[in-house]
């Protein structure tokens, strides 16, 4: 049976678990890392508290039945207070959030003793005197969400972000991260659907972004707490267009911002049941300046289903954004996740043989989907700003005039077929002649290289 035992390195003091057979033996102290020989004799700690107050009943984390003279929760882990060592930071015991170790820690933890998983920050905590975190709304690897209050804007409702990196050099490049996102929620602020950032807090090895709270649900929740039910088509098209607003905002900004992560679980249903909010900015980034940064490989963050094959291999572009938006919008309307440009494929054979799993009235909306989720970058929409418009008219734009000579050309073609007048914006300098080409464009008209 294991024993307890105290650390006797100065200034900890922790009791801990250790195997009946490790007398004599050297082992590490969980808080302070410190390694000591286990006494030969260890004298079993009082479980009566200070003031000779009867040892309790039941475990004050887990509400489980403790053993007579117990020092630990046989069920839990959580250590009971003894009146030997110094006293330990009052309050309730932080649980472990991990589901595979659920351990209670001693309050003031901010990592597990047993598995070392970051611990959340006790409710009532008070941030740089100012944001008092109410309830844990999140928690990853990199980072956790609260639901807090600003006690100096008149208890105005936040959300705030913390930062998680016990590594100097791991947390010198999450914070970078962390700021970049701040920046992007900045240059977003006057678009309605993108939350407000209030306060971006640096000091030491914490970083804490303070946002807008957003009482909603997001929408990959609704649909699995409803048995995957999807949501009404002209619903859906409503947030794709307020979705168009955000992307354009930011492909059209110098350099281009892309999001590289648009999918339900980052769209936030609000209480009325039809506006939504997009969240988690923390995966964009920008595209560079110069001809060398923008062919240069990115780091590979993708949802798989969501994610084009080009951002899949490292090269994201603007019109990545919208294969995930299509990608979307089609897990919204049909209740499946996306199979990537495999579910292009599978709505250009039910648009061929007339499936009646889609809508008659719905054709176009299809059709538009299957096009945004092609494999290959050319065949997509150049832009969100021309998704909107199609999605406003509830039709899918198949020729364009040429503004020169009036000719009607195929949609996505570079250049007039009668007069060559350009008929799209230009597109990234060719990185073997350096030549700007238009959109659509494969090969480069200079020197031949292919462009995608």
């Amino acid at each position: 049976m294991p024993i307890i035992i105290k650390c006797p390195s100065a200034g900890c003091g922790k009791s801990m678990q250790v195997p009946d057979n490790a007398v004599g033996k050297r082992v590490q102290c969980p808080t302070c890392k410190n390694a000591f020989q286990v006494p030969a004799a260890t004298p079993a700690p009082s479980a009566v508290p200070a003031g000779g107050a009867s040892s309790p009943k039941t475990c004050l984390a887990c509400g489980s039945t403790l053993n007579e003279g117990a020092v630990a929760c046989m069920d839990c882990g959580f250590m009971l207070q003894s009146d030997t060592g110094p006293a330990e930071p009052e309050g309730p015991p932080n649980l472990c959030t991990n589901p595979a170790c659920g351990v209670a820690n001693s309050p003031g933890e901010r990592n597990c003793v047993r598995c070392s998983n970051p611990l959340p920050i006790a409710g009532g905590t008070l941030l740089h005197g100012r944001y008092r975190l109410d309830k844990l709304l999140k928690m990853g690897g990199f980072g956790a969400v609260y639901r807090g209050v600003d006690t100096k804007s008149g208890d105005r409702p936040v959300a705030v972000k913390d930062m998680i990196g016990n590594d100097p050099q791991e947390f010198a490049i999450r914070l970078n991260f962390f700021r970049r996102e701040a920046e992007i929620l900045r240059a977003l602020e006057n678009v309605p659907i993108v939350p407000r950032i209030y306060d971006f807090i640096h000091q030491g090895q914490s970083a804490h972004l303070v946002m807008e709270f957003i009482k909603g649900k997001d929408l990959l929740d609704i649909m699995e707490a409803n048995e995957c039910k999807p949501f009404p088509v002209p619903l859906v098209i409503e947030w794709g267009k307020a979705v168009c607003d955000v992307l354009n905002t930011m492909h059209t900004l110098s350099p281009p911002l892309i999001h590289r992560d648009l999918k339900p679980d980052n769209i936030m249903l609000l209480e009325d049941q039809k506006s939504i909010k997009m969240i988690d900015f923390g995966t964009a980034r920008d595209l560079g300046r110069t001809a060398k940064e923008r062919a240069a490989g990115k780091t590979r963050v993708y949802t798989e289903g969501y994610a084009p094959p080009e951002q899949i291999v490292g090269k994201p572009e603007p019109r990545s954004d919208l294969f995930s938006l299509a990608a979307t919008m089609y897990h919204l309307v049909t209740g499946k996740a996306p199979e990537g440009f495999y579910t292009a494929k599978e709505i250009e054979t039910q648009l061929t043989e007339n499936s009646p799993a889609i809508p008659t009235q719905y054709r176009w909306f299809y059709d538009l989907l299957r096009i945004n989720m092609s494999e290959d970058v050319n065949d997509r929409y150049f832009s969100a700003k021309e998704i909107k418009t199609d999605l406003t008219s509830q039709r899918v734009t198949k020729e364009s005039p040429c503004a020169k000579c009036k000719t009607q050309n195929k949609v996505r073609t570079p250049f007039c077929t009668k007069c060559a007048e350009p008929l799209s914006e230009p597109t990234a300098p060719c990185v073997m002649c350096g030549k700007y080409n238009r959109m659509g464009t494969r090969f480069c008209i200079y020197c031949g290289n292919r462009l995608r």
